[in-house]
């Protein structure tokens, strides 16, 4: 019951030090990789997938989040909203619709590294 009890203590506290869960406000201002994608009929949350939108796929971020995504490289930026999960190669933090990923300038490329923020 007593290592419980410890075990408990030591969560609780560890778990204080980071009231900001998400990805996203844990990493604000962050650099991560990232990717685009262009197929899909539906999306995770259930909606039609736009490759023309301004959306992105996230393992962690809960649907409907909004990020503030910028390209250091280009100065461009735009806001997207989560509503399907991914990627899922590794190494990679945020898949964008290819909407998102033209306006940030990265269709040549494929893969950059862009600063997020969350927005909501």
């Amino acid at each position: 019951m007593l290592k419980v009890i410890s075990v408990s203590i030591v969560v609780s506290a560890f778990i204080g030090l980071f009231p900001n869960s998400s990805f996203a406000r844990s990493h604000e201002g962050s650099l991560i990789k990232a990717s685009f994608y262009t197929s899909g009929s539906r999306t995770a949350s259930g909606e039609a997938f736009d490759p023309d939108g301004f959306t992105a796929a996230s393992r962690t971020l809960p649907f409907g989040a909004r990020l503030h995504v910028t390209n250091p490289k280009t100065g461009r930026s735009v806001i997207v909203r989560i509503n399907d999960r991914g990627p899922f190669i590794r190494g990679r933090g945020l898949d964008l619709a290819r909407g998102a990923a033209a306006a940030l300038g990265i269709l040549e490329q494929g893969i950059a590294t862009l600063k997020i923020a969350r927005l909501n």
